[in-house]
Formats: structure tokens, sequence, C-alpha cells
């Protein structure tokens, strides 16, 4: 992306890793400093993750300068730091459309190029993906290079340990990246992080030369064995470095730690390490959010008992949290390294239908109304719920800031757990804390609690304990695409006995529903979208009513309705939109609001029996989703009627209105929702049919 106010020297000339080979090696901090400029312009229009791509900006131009990765594999753990590698593959010119509709995704996609192996999102795949190819590459009797590009919080990951205690099961080359950046979206946490903080912390510049040199000292050269040079590199970090003593405990060969922003020392140390024929772990200290200040501000590192190092070399920040992932913003005077007034910018695509396109900046709405968003009403009453209940702990999987848990974590540290990613962990926790008589609050992003799921039916559902769920970016989630969509909770979820799932619509009912999940000896699970609270009247009057387990409430009557929606979650809002619409064309209806997908209220079954047609409205799968639900019930009474054939015809009066069985690419969440049929227009034309058939 080019602007009026940048001439990209270097980069105009890069469309693919051989432009970048062709440069000699001094020229690389330059380009490195215009690709920065370029990402920083481009997320700024644009939204994206920006801390975590401006830090490894020269580790990725030093791996595709020493690879060949249209032979060779790269494999990146979460993606979300792939841009540099997008930007000189061939898709820079698509960097104006990034993570919107018809352009390039935020993550590696190996429909957009054949230099990305996997479409991820998740944390803890590369190792073991990157295990899977190195063996596949052996017995096809194949030697292409294999890297995995790890961060440090995704290492901790319990399927990272899982993949490193197989990495035996590889005799070949197979190079492992330690990306350590200090920082997760959150900081990392948990013993091994602290580890890696103990090494970060008593490291100083000097330290990493000191260390890069030594293992340059060794470098394999012409005539001499590899695994000697190996052996003789291996010994001399130790003695300098205790913490290679964890890697190789599991007998894996560690090097490091090394300056991830030194081009021409990574160079020589990749193209010594990818000789190797075994695999291999480098330790490279990178700096979220490197030249840019706001994205790597405010530092505010743990310090730990008997170090006296005063700083790290790079410190986690409140700022790489900040912009982790960030919507468009301004750069004043648009110089790289100034600090940022974060401004929002509205959003110009299309918005199909009724459904506004609004952009979310910290819980508030662009057009400068004090809207507040799901996730930020759930973090304060939960706060103020705790305040008078010490039994209340929250826990999450590295996504407090993400899961509206600052407040709590600010108020009541002793009662908040963060587990880093790992999910299971975090279920496994709650249970154990609800079997000891706490209420646990379990914080996780809908995509991210599918990884726990047999953690959720073993010691939760089959306990039948009273842990809380409380699922955020539940629905379709816009930029971030078909990784990070949660359509799948009710499907994944409601099978399972004794659990309750059940779904707000606006702030009130928010409140309504945690009120509700804390006061109930079973486990309940509230979700709710990356949105902001509807603000319509009409919502709001039938939000009021307690929650009662498994009942529905009437948010709109209408005098001689033929049909009814019945609407689950937020998406209400579009279904009283719909009837408003009717309603000028003469048609009654009336609108149901389900609160729960399990248990099913039986009074929307018995809309039937009074010759009521249904159209379920719901932001998620049809398959397996609440409409699913409602036809279960509706088929289970239907099989034990004497009125059968009467019967059958209540099944042609309901309706499913849905996600469809397929992925969904990333563009804005209203966009996604009208696509999918989830909006006023959709739901009004269904009723309609209904009618005139």
């Amino acid at each position: 992306m080019e602007t009026s106010h940048e001439k990209w020297e270097l980069l105009n000339g890069v469309d693919s890793p051989d432009d970048v080979k062709k440069l000699p090696v001094r020229q690389l901090n330059t380009l490195a400093d215009e690709i920065r400029r370029f990402i920083l312009n481009s997320v700024a229009q644009t939204g994206g993750h920006l801390a975590s791509n401006l830090g490894v900006v020269e580790l990725t131009l030093a791996l595709h300068y020493v690879f060949d990765f249209k032979k060779d594999k790269l494999l990146w753990d979460v993606g979300h730091q792939c841009y540099t590698h997008k930007i000189i593959t061939g898709r820079k010119n698509k960097f104006k459309l990034l993570r919107k509709a018809g352009g390039i995704s935020g993550f590696p996609n190996p429909a957009e190029s054949d230099y990305d192996q996997f479409v991820v999102g998740h944390a803890g795949t590369a190792v073991a993906t990157a295990i899977g190819m190195a063996i596949g590459q052996t017995q096809q009797k194949k030697n292409n290079k294999i890297v995995a590009l790890v961060g440090d919080a995704s290492i901790v990951n319990g399927a990272s340990f899982e993949a490193l205690n197989n990495l035996g099961l590889v005799k070949r080359q197979l190079l492992i990246v330690l990306n350590d950046n200090s920082m997760a979206i959150d900081p990392t946490q948990g013993a091994v992080a602290k580890y890696f903080s103990k090494v970060r912390l008593s490291q100083t510049y000097d330290d990493l030369r000191k260390t890069t040199h030594n293992i340059l000292e060794h470098l394999p050269v012409i005539g001499k064995s590899v695994d000697e040079a190996v052996e003789r590199i291996k010994k001399g970090i130790r003695m300098v470095l205790p913490a290679s003593q964890m890697f190789e405990s599991l007998n894996i060969p560690y090097f490091g730690p090394v300056d991830g922003h030194d081009i021409g020392s990574l160079i020589q140390l990749f193209n010594a390490l990818a000789e190797l024929e075994h695999p291999a772990i480098l330790h490279v200290y990178t700096k979220k959010g490197q030249g840019f200040h706001p994205a790597g501000s405010q530092p505010s590192p743990v310090r730990s008992p008997g170090l006296t190092k005063a700083e790290p070399i790079y410190p986690a920040s409140k700022g790489a949290s900040r912009f982790h992932s960030t919507g468009p913003f301004k750069i004043n005077n648009n110089k790289i390294g100034d600090r940022v007034k974060v401004e929002a910018v509205q959003d110009t695509s299309p918005v199909r239908n009724s459904i506004r396109g609004d952009i979310i900046q910290k819980g508030k709405i662009s057009n400068g109304a004090s809207r507040q968003s799901f996730t930020s009403v759930f973090g304060e009453h939960l706060a103020d719920l705790a305040e008078k209940d010490d039994k209340i702990v929250s826990i999450t999987s590295a996504m407090r800031d993400g899961t509206g848990l600052m407040e709590f974590r600010k108020r009541f540290g002793d009662r908040f757990y963060d587990v880093g990613i790992a999910e299971s962990a975090a279920v496994d926790i709650a249970a154990g804390l609800a079997k000891s008589g706490l209420k646990p609050v379990v914080c996780i992003y809908s995509t991210f609690l599918q990884r726990s799921f047999d953690q959720i039916f073993q010691e939760v559902a089959l306990q039948n304990l009273p842990v809380v769920f409380c699922v955020d970016r539940a629905g379709v989630v816009g930029s971030d695409g078909p990784t990070h969509h949660g359509l799948m909770d009710i499907g994944f979820l409601r099978m399972m006995p004794n659990m309750v799932l059940t779904a707000p619509a606006d702030e009130v009912e928010m409140k309504l529903a945690l009120e509700f999940a804390l006061s109930v000896d079973k486990p309940v699970v509230i979700i709710y979208p990356k949105d902001f609270v509807p603000s319509r009247k009409s919502v709001r009057a039938a939000s009021a009513r307690p929650f009662k387990l498994g009942k529905s409430v009437v948010a709109k009557k209408s005098k001689d309705s033929a049909l009814a929606i019945v609407s689950y979650g937020s998406i209400l809002t579009e279904s009283l939109e719909a009837a408003e619409l009717l309603a000028k064309e003469g048609i009654a209806v009336d609108v149901i609001n389900a609160r729960f997908a399990a248990p099913i209220d039986e009074k929307i079954i018995q809309l039937l029996e009074r010759g009521k047609g249904i159209i379920t409205v719901e932001d998620h799968t049809t398959a397996c989703g609440f409409g699913s639900a409602v036809l279960e019930m509706a088929a289970a009474k239907t099989a034990v009627s004497k009125q059968r054939k009467a019967d059958s015809k209540k099944l042609n009066a309901i309706r499913m209105l849905g996600a469809p069985r397929k992925f969904i690419k990333h563009d804005t969440r209203p966009t996604q929702l009208s696509q999918a049929g989830i909006n006023a227009v959709k739901i009004a034309q269904t009723a309609k049919e209904m009618l005139h058939a």
C-alpha cells in the first residue's frame, strides 16, 4: 500500500523471496524498516494484528533469505504474525483489503499462496504439524527443510509440549524457532513462562552478542563434522545459559538466546542450522511492537526474586496488548515511532439491509454514543457480583483483556487465574474449584473453547459441577474469519447432559443471565457476540424479567398473529425489526425471546399446537443449533402423538434461519450476518413465504 508521503525504495522491487535474496545483507535492515512502515500504514487503515507483526520483520526476512519456502515448509503457530511473510510472497498489493471481503486473510491460508501450508488461528499446532510433515518427508524420501515458528506463549501450550515429547520420532532436519517476546495477547502465564522470564531478565544486549558469537564461532565449515560442531556449541551455551537444560532434558538440542533483530547473525545461524540432520530449537528474542512506540510502550516486567539486573531486554508491555489486534487508527504526523491517538474510523464497506456496521473501540461506538459491548457489560457486572460473593473466581486462557476481566483482576487479584494458552487446563482447574465449593467463571472465546471439549464433558458435565462458562465471540466475528467464528458452541455443548445453554439479548439480560448462572447448582453456558448491546427500547422492555431455567419470554405480542419469530440471543433486535417491517404490510407476528437453547421451553412447541408457524433465528449454524433443538422437540412430541397426520404438518410449519453449514470468509460482522440471512429483511421475507405457502 503506497501512500503519498511514503516511498518504498527497496520494497517496491520486492514481489517474491527471490527478490529479497538478490539484495546484499547490508540492505536488509533498510528493507525491514520499509516493511515495518508499510505494515503500520496498512493496519492503521484496515485494522489487524500490529504489535506481533512489527516484532518479527527481521526474523521473517532472515528465514526467507536462507530457506526456499516454495519447496521448504514454513509452519506458523497461531499465524497472526505472518504479515511480513505475506508482503514478500506476492501479496503486498492486497493489503488494502487486509481481513476484508475479497481481500487477504489476517492468517496464513494455502488458498492464497503456495507459501502457506495450513489455515491456522489457534496456538500449539505448529510443532505437531511439523513433526507430521517431517515424518511424511522421510517416508517419501524427500528432504525439504522444515521450520516451525512458535511464540513463547504457544510453547507453553499443552499441545506444544505433547509434540515436543514426540520430537524423537523425527530423524531428520526440523528447526523450531522459539520467538520470545515475553508477551502473548496478555502476559504469558505459568511455570515455564516464569522460567523464560528469568532467562530474559538476566540477559543484556552484550549477553546476546556473546551468545550469538559463541554459536557463530562454532558453526560447521567445510571438512568439519556437523554433529561435532553442534556438541561444541551446546557445551558453550551450557556454560552461559542454564535455560538450555529444560529442552536438553527432552533431548532437544537448544541454541540461544540470540537477538531476533540482528538480520546478519540470524542469516548465518539459519544457514548452519539448516544443515543439521536432527531437530533443534533456536531461542530468539524479539520486541513486540518494534519500531512503533505505542505498540511496545509502558513496560510492566514481573521481577523474580534474586535478580538484580535493572531491565529485561524486551519487557512485556500494555501497549503490545492494546495493539495485539486493533481497529483502524490514526498516526500523529504519519510518523513511525510517534505516540498515537487512537480514533475509530467509520467502516465504509456497504452494509446490507438493516444491520449496522459500527466499529468497536474499547467498548464504545464510533458515532460517539456510549453503548457498551457485551464483553464490557459482563466484565463490570462480574466484578460487582464478586464484591458481594467471595466464592466467585474467574479463569481465562491468556485472554483477560479480550474477555473483559481486567477490572476483576484489578479488584480481586487473588481470585483471578490466567492459565495461559491452555484451555483444557482452564476447564479442569475450574472443575476442581467447583468441587471445592467455589463458583468458577471460565471466560474463553467460543472458537478456543472447542479445544477443551473433552474436559467439559468429563470433568464438568459428567460430574454436574456448577461451572459457569462465559463464552465470548459467539457467532460470526468479522475480520478474523473462519478460524475464529463461534458458530459451533451450541452444537457441541447442548449434546452434553446437565449443560444449560443461555444467551442474553441485551445489557440487562447479560446481567440477569450471569446472576442466574451463579445461582443454580449445575453447569451453565452464557454465549454472546463481539458486538454492542442493542439499544432498542422494544428489546429492553422484554428483557427485565428474571431468568428462569428453560423459560422464554414474549418480546412482542400481536393480535391475530399466524406466525411467531423465536429468537435466540443478541439477534433479537433483528427479529423485532422484522416484525415492524411485516406490520407495515399488515402482517401480524409474535416475537419470542427464547433465552435458552438447553433446555428448550415447551411453550415454544405449544405455538404449533395453536396453529402458528415458527421461524427460529440464531447467530449459529442451523446444523445442531437452537433451531435444530426446537425441531427435535417438535419431532419428539409428534412421535408420541396419536394425531400423526395432523402433527406431521406442524413440522412443515417450522423454518430455521442461521448460518449455513460452511466456513464463512473474513468480512465485517454485519455483512456476514446479512449474507447468512440472519437479518430483519430475510426474516420478514421468510415469514411472507410461509404465509403464502
